[in-house]
């Protein structure tokens, strides 16, 4: 019940995701999220060796993309 690999669809929206499941999830590239992401103020971090993005951070950003 308490384990913490499996949770609710809830529990996962604020997990931290890596850069593979990030470009997935912003339908973007992999170079992009490297290269581009940080120059377009995606909000990013950086532990455990590796680059990550948290999946409420990046539906914010895309909402903030929102063209007229």
């Amino acid at each position: 019940m308490g384990d913490s690999t499996h949770g609710t669809p809830t529990e996962w929206v604020s997990r931290y995701l890596g850069v593979q499941e990030a470009a997935a999830y912003l339908n973007m590239s992999l170079r992009w999220m490297y290269r581009e992401s940080q120059r377009h103020g995606l909000p990013r971090y950086y532990f455990g060796g590796k680059l990550r993005f948290k999946a409420t951070d990046l539906d914010m950003w895309a909402q903030q993309q929102k063209v007229s």
